[in-house]
């Protein structure tokens, strides 16, 4: 048995996810490798031990210096908001320990390079916080897509919709100020996007090379707090981009966090010559697939998860069950310990972060001057 020390810094809703995450993995995986609750950091005192309460924390801080300097601690777990991120998996790197970072990885492509140098000169194994990857039917769909039965890829479209700014009298957080987030629904949203389209079709269509993008922020101004003086938003709320991947195909990609109704709606299609598969996020479980040609069996078909796609089975030992989100932060939680444990870097990892926020800094760039732009150039 392996154990490996967590130390997790910001201990609010996503904190809380990661943390679920890794509590369910000696359920799911038994003991090859283990995680070691060691220390939780957050600023506010209740919320650490909080977290300490119900994850067992060892220790509860309110300073992330703590925890990454804690000799008890191996993986540092940044969930806290993106104007920190590069200061505390700089340090955490220059203290030797290995990271997961949320995404995006930082407010910048520049900040991003500077933390992907620090881990690769340390040496540490990292990860960012791509979890749709993870869930068991995408790995199905990759499947497809690579044996073939799609065909050639003519086009990748994603969508990411949220409503957790639908409403214009909802107060300011961070997210809404670019100085602290960066940008908003692009960099919030479109980097999950940008990822799943490596995953699915990047080994046939390449990635991508440019984009034109443009975006939009509908309520520009928000109360500054509950009842307060109305405060500049400069996040946009919106975006809609163009594609064009290194085989000379094009796609789009769409992301909103104003959209009414839709807590959390993300979704995609991928068309071939051969068939068609769709994904909704909405039901996680499920794959529709259309076969091209088979004009007396026209239409979708929905392919249910199960014990035959990726990692469903350590969730679920039946088929038609299903698996939960925090199911999928458990595959991915236990993907960072078994790298940890081998010494072998992920697919996920913070230099891969960096890229996709390069990809980002091109629709960002894009969207202000109104052109397309290349990613290699940014």
């Amino acid at each position: 048995m392996k154990e490996i020390r967590i130390g997790l810094i910001g201990a609010g809703w996503m904190g809380t996810f990661f943390a679920s995450g890794f509590y369910n993995v000696r359920k799911a995986y038994g003991t090859e490798v283990v995680p070691v609750f060691e220390a939780v950091a957050d600023p506010i005192e209740a919320a650490a031990k909080k977290a300490q309460d119900t994850f067992g924390f060892r220790k509860a801080v309110t300073d992330w210096n703590d925890v990454v300097n804690d000799p008890d601690v191996d993986l540092v777990v940044i969930t806290t908001p993106n104007f920190t991120h590069a200061e505390v998996a700089i340090a955490a790197a220059q203290a030797g320990k290995h990271i997961v970072c949320e995404k995006p990885l930082s407010t910048s492509a520049e900040e991003s390079r500077k933390i992907s140098e620090a881990v690769v000169k340390a040496g540490v194994i990292s990860l960012v916080d791509f979890i749709y990857r993870r869930c068991p039917v995408q790995v199905h769909a990759k499947e497809m897509i690579e044996r073939g039965d799609l065909g050639e890829i003519v086009t990748f479209r994603g969508a990411f919709d949220c409503s957790y700014c639908a409403d214009p009298s909802t107060p300011m957080t961070w997210r809404q100020y670019a100085k602290f987030a960066g940008t908003g629904a692009l960099g919030d949203l479109t980097s999950h996007l940008v990822s799943l389209s490596d995953m699915l079709v990047g080994s046939t269509m390449g990635k991508i090379t440019e984009v034109c993008a443009v975006w939009d922020t509908a309520f520009k101004q928000r109360p500054e707090k509950a009842g307060g003086a109305p405060a500049d938003v400069d996040t946009d709320d919106q975006i809609y981009i163009l594609l064009k991947y290194e085989n000379g195909r094009i796609g789009q990609m769409s992301s909103s966090r104003i959209s009414a109704a839709k807590p959390c709606a993300m979704a995609y299609e991928i068309q071939g010559t051969k068939g068609v598969i769709q994904y909704d996020v909405q039901r996680l479980n499920e794959l529709r697939y259309a076969k091209v040609g088979d004009a007396a069996n026209a239409g979708f078909t929905t392919v249910d998860g199960n014990t035959l796609h990726g990692e469903y089975k350590n969730f679920s030992q039946l088929n038609g069950l299903g698996i939960s989100y925090a199911d999928v932060m458990g595959i991915q939680a236990h993907s960072i310990l078994k790298a940890v444990a081998d010494g072998k870097p992920l697919d996920i990892d913070i230099p891969y972060g960096y890229y996709v926020e390069r990809v980002c800094a091109a629709m960002e760039k894009s969207a202000r001057e109104g052109c397309w732009v290349k990613v290699d150039e940014v």
